[in-house]
């Protein structure tokens, strides 16, 4: 991460949905919308740093071709991803912005009756193995951690509680699948520990240390992880993609301050 040196190349921000790009979008000084290579785009400045917000739909493989593809047109100084998980940690609220230290493949080795077995795969080179766990750039982590003792979440109302969210390191697991069994949520638990699950953090992250771009994954908790989570998801997922975005403004500002 550069530090007391000016560039005009942009930060990039990333979230699967409209949802949760739009309160960054809205802020913006806009200078130029549409599509690139069949991704929403937006291109403009935010507490006066270029920056690019963009649209990649849900799931791994989207995430991980608008990554890649924003990353190779762009060229960025790094990438930090936005969004909603399902809570994962029984001690998370609806609203509460976990910063990922580590983002998980759940669904990255061998499926056995006690569950998955984590491993690596080989990667595209000859001698080279693909890991399943990539943790973030670690000054984008540490200046994170900065931002978030500075940043007072606004309250939010879920059901009928009053409460300000909270913000804290963590982790976060990804995989193409929208509802889980309880099993496969207990073992996420007692194997990876992970305090939020969703489809595309680690596909993010992934292409990130191939590419060589900083990145790092901000998300917040919506439904509690489950089978079947649409009804409840559809209830508490704006509210959880409000607090990342939120949380993501103010650190950009933090960021745009040290480039």
């Amino acid at each position: 991460m550069g530090k007391n040196k000016k560039t005009t190349k942009p930060i990039l921000i990333l979230g699967a949905m409209p949802s949760e790009t739009r309160q960054i979008e809205a802020l913006m000084e806009m200078s130029n919308s549409g599509i690139s290579d069949g991704f929403p785009c937006h291109q403009g400045k935010l507490h006066g740093h270029p920056i690019v917000v963009g649209t990649t739909g849900v799931g791994m493989t989207n995430s991980a071709m608008a990554a890649a593809l924003f990353i190779y047109r762009f060229q960025p100084t790094e990438l930090i991803f936005t969004g909603s998980g399902a809570r994962l940690n029984p001690e998370l609220r609806t609203g509460d912005v976990i910063i990922a230290k580590k983002s998980y493949h759940h669904c990255a080795g061998s499926l056995t009756p006690e569950g998955v077995v984590y491993r690596k795969v080989r990667g595209p080179t000859k001698g080279a193995m693909t890991h399943y766990a990539f943790p973030p750039d670690a000054g984008l982590l540490k200046l994170a951690k900065e931002a978030a003792k500075a940043y007072t979440p606004p309250e939010v109302k879920v059901g009928d509680q009053t409460y300000r969210p909270q913000v804290r390191v963590g982790t976060v697991c990804s995989s193409d699948f929208f509802g889980v069994t309880t099993e496969k949520i207990a073992d996420i638990r007692q194997k990876l520990g992970c305090d939020l699950i969703e489809m595309e953090s680690s596909a993010v992250a992934q292409v990130c240390h191939h590419m060589g771009i900083p990145h790092l994954i901000i998300r917040s908790g919506s439904n509690s992880a489950q089978p079947d989570p649409g009804v409840h998801y559809r209830k508490l997922g704006q509210t959880a993609a409000s607090q990342a975005a939120l949380f993501t403004i103010h650190l950009i500002q933090k960021l745009a301050q040290r480039l």
